[in-house]
């Protein structure tokens, strides 16, 4: 439990860390292009201040001319547009020359170029003048860059959740068929012996209604290998009776439980037949029950109601037991977690796995309330 709750907590801290360098960089990255947009601005700014000295003085001087001229030509980034009044080219620097050569384009990129920027007027004495200007490339790369990081951000952090609930799942099962076939293996040797000794005690002139019930409990527990031995491996599922089969498992642990509680059934009158691999069911079913006596402690009500639906079909275990504290209810079906005070908290993880990856159904707390019962209700597709 305490290990759960240090990888939960490690994996929160890890995604807080990734939240606050994805965001600080988000941040420093808008700040470097807006001060990227401020100084092409100032540039173009510039170079239409330029454009007016040259045409307005006359009287510039020689080394200063070639100055202002060259400050002109350094702009080998930033897409711009000379206009006069009337719309007409008079010149660019750096736009494509399809653009220029299309009065069509032209005009368009003007349009997105004011959407962009205001353009400059340049006041010349022979009238004024206009410069469009845009962001350059890397401006627009640098623009999208952090959305771009997010993207990428967000699809390693899928991965790698993605990966480690794989890899975790994968140990798991392997875990799983590890401790199952063992425990399969271990009930087989000394249930074989004891078959042989049944054997024996039949051709003796002894009471056999007693080994009558010896050999109900050898089946239960040929039963009970028989699931341990299907753990890790793909079961074969085989048209069921969902119905009959339920009110089996409930049976067997009706004449084994206190006779304090009450077994009730709400189930329809006609079989339900759906892909079911019977000793697995059955498992769940038993688990689900007995944590159910537990939770009543030996008295109180268990019900059971079936609904048999076009598509699916949904059977809801019942009692009036201790309930669930609403912080239990998520991570009910987790390994190692139990509200018992013995017990390893596997049940319930082994019958999610037996509904959700062998049955492809599922498995969930319909509803529960502290002091009043829970409801847990399973879907099977038809």
């Amino acid at each position: 439990m305490k290990f759960l709750k240090n990888i939960r907590l490690t994996s929160w801290l890890s995604y807080i860390i990734t939240v606050l360098v994805v965001g600080g960089v988000i941040f420093v990255s808008n700040e470097k292009v807006a001060e990227m947009k401020k100084e092409e601005s100032q540039k173009i700014s510039d170079y239409a201040k330029i454009l007016e000295i040259l045409n307005n003085e006359t009287d510039i001087s020689s080394k200063v001319e070639p100055f202002l001229v060259s400050f002109i030509e350094q702009n080998t980034t930033i897409p711009v547009i000379l206009v006069d009044e009337k719309g007409e080219l008079i010149d660019s620097k750096n736009i494509a020359k399809e653009i220029i050569r299309s009065p069509a384009k032209l005009k368009k990129t003007l349009d997105k170029m004011k959407s962009q920027y205001p353009p400059i007027r340049v006041s010349l004495p022979f009238g004024n003048q206009y410069v469009y200007y845009q962001n350059s490339l890397l401006l627009n790369q640098l623009e999208y860059y952090p959305i771009v990081l997010v993207i990428v951000i967000a699809l390693m952090i899928w991965f790698t959740y993605w990966y480690f609930k794989t890899l975790r799942k994968t140990e798991q099962s392997l875990l799983w068929a590890g401790m199952a076939k063992e425990t399969a293996h271990q009930i087989g040797t000394p249930l074989s012996s004891i078959m042989g000794w049944v054997e024996i005690l039949k051709i003796e002139n002894i009471d056999q209604k007693p080994i009558q019930n010896i050999e109900r409990d050898i089946n239960r527990l040929q039963n009970i290998t028989d699931r341990f031995s299907k753990i890790g491996s793909v079961p074969t599922l085989a048209e069921t009776d969902v119905v009959s089969v339920t009110i089996q498992s409930l049976e067997y642990l009706k004449n084994r439980v206190s006779k304090q509680i009450n077994f009730d059934y709400d189930v329809p009158s006609e079989a339900v037949n759906i892909q079911l691999n019977t000793p697995l069911y059955g498992w769940v079913i038993e688990n689900l029950t007995k944590n159910a006596v537990d939770a009543m402690r030996n008295e109180g009500n268990f019900s059971l109601k079936i609904q048999d639906n076009k598509k699916k079909v949904y059977i809801d275990l019942s009692d009036d037991g201790a309930g669930l504290a609403s912080k239990n209810i998520k991570k009910i079906f987790y390994p190692g977690v139990t509200t018992k005070k013995r017990g390893w908290g596997l049940g319930l993880s082994l019958a999610k796995r037996i509904i959700e990856d062998y049955h492809h159904g599922k498995i969930f707390v319909l509803n529960t309330e502290l002091k009043k019962g829970t409801t847990f209700r399973i879907v099977l597709k038809k």
